[in-house]
């Protein structure tokens, strides 16, 4: 940027001269060899900036107008942009934009997008939804009735439509709730899109149903952390930030997410005129063997997903049990005292399935370090064999639940707030 600027500063000087003063020739020679000379010593980049292989923009407000500040800094998306920087993407930051300039941005990256590979919107700041539409709401937004978030607001699906003019698009929204959601018909403070994005797009937000209102914010806010902290890492894999993003399995994603490499450039296509050898015994055995390793790794998780409806239905049969056994026992004279059933002794399980979307929710406001020592932990203790990546997969869910059963617990798969502390102080 500095020696764009001195580019311009010269030539304008140059022909404030040329067109002022053409009586002067000594000094108008002079002034155009000194623009010339600083032409050719300092050239201007070869490639324009709409020509980039990866590129992201991020668009963070925190300051509003008509509401209270978003929980998210501006500071962290500032984090954001440098992360991806770093891995080679061509960056665009635009921070507490009004409607307009917000507008004339996304404008000029979909112009961008067109010749990208791989294009990423960030969004950060106080949205909506009215009408299975999710709306980003600029720093001068003032709603007053859900009509005006198609003028005021910025839809999320026709960003999503933009990042899919490259050939991967991804769309992230670290979505906050202004304090006019419950005011007004029509508005919630809920992320929806009602329309699927193209099949090359994914669009993720960092909160969801699961999350009570008053928790949005603070869960926002952590995986705009976490999203920040995951883009630093080499290599930068997409499924990586949607996990951060999405805060584990709390947000909403929507869209297949392709395990895509977004730190380093395509491979080089091979020549044509190559004819592609003829694999070795050793080859086609090796692949046979990972084909099957991949099967059976297949089956098991089918099998786990399998026993783990069965686990949540025996739940809700035995809450239901529970429930028709404190109905009967309301309406009863002064039942004589008898032994409980086997199944009334254990109401384990029906707390479960009352207390797993809170647990989520005390789970996605860890961080991304935490989890990496709960992991840390789990696998000193020797109940998780996995790597040390803050995903909570099916291994960390089985880890977990193993914990719990040795520990005398309920096997939920989600860490209480106390069993967290007694393992990360532990």
């Amino acid at each position: 940027m500095i020696v764009r600027t001195l580019h311009q500063e010269l030539v304008l000087h140059a022909f404030r001269i040329l067109r002022c003063s053409f009586w002067s020739v000594p000094r108008t020679f002079f002034i155009f060899s000194l623009a010339m000379a600083v032409f050719w010593a300092f050239p201007l980049p070869l490639q324009a900036a709409g020509d980039a292989d990866r590129i992201a923009l991020l668009l963070s407000v925190e300051e509003y107008a008509s509401y209270g500040k978003s929980a998210i800094e501006t500071d962290t998306a500032k984090k954001m942009g440098t992360a991806l920087e770093s891995q080679g993407f061509s960056v665009d930051l635009v921070t507490n934009a009004n409607n307009a300039v917000v507008r004339a941005t996304l404008r000029d990256f979909a112009k961008k997008a067109e010749k990208a590979r791989i294009a990423i919107v960030v969004l950060a700041g106080h949205g909506v939804g009215s009408g299975g539409r999710a709306y980003l709401l600029p720093s001068n937004s003032q709603i007053r009735r859900a009509s005006d978030l198609l003028s005021r607001g910025v839809a999320v699906s026709s960003v999503a439509q933009i990042a899919g003019r490259a050939k991967h698009g991804a769309v992230f929204f670290f979505m906050t709730a202004p304090d006019i959601s419950s005011a007004l018909a029509g508005i919630t403070a809920r992320p929806s899109i009602a329309v699927s994005p193209s099949d090359n797009v994914v669009v993720v937000f960092s909160t969801s149903n699961k999350v009570p209102v008053s928790r949005v914010g603070s869960v926002s806010k952590q995986a705009a952390t976490d999203f920040a902290d995951a883009a630093t890492e080499t290599p930068l894999m997409l499924s990586t930030l949607v996990g951060a993003a999405s805060a584990g399995d709390i947000g909403k994603v929507i869209g297949d997410v392709a395990d895509l490499d977004l730190s380093k450039d395509p491979e080089p296509e091979a020549p044509a005129a190559a004819a592609a050898a003829e694999p070795s015994k050793e080859e086609v055995e090796a692949r046979r063997q990972a084909e099957q390793r991949a099967s059976e790794a297949e089956q098991r998780a089918r099998a786990a997903e399998a026993r783990a409806r069965e686990a949540e239905a025996r739940a809700r049969l035995e809450q239901q049990r529970a429930e028709d056994a404190r109905s009967a026992a309301a309406v009863a004279p002064e039942p004589e005292p008898t032994p409980d059933p086997p199944e009334k002794t254990e109401p384990a399980p029906a707390a479960q399935v009352d207390t797993v979307d809170s647990l989520k929710v005390v789970e996605a406001l860890l961080g991304r370090s935490k989890k990496k020592d709960l992991q840390r932990r789990l696998s000193k203790l020797g109940f998780y064999d996995g790597p040390i990546d803050a995903v909570f997969g099916d291994l960390t869910r089985q880890g977990i639940k193993d914990y719990q059963s040795d520990t005398g617990g309920a096997a939920t798969g989600y860490l209480t707030p106390g069993q967290i502390q007694a393992l990360i102080e532990g």
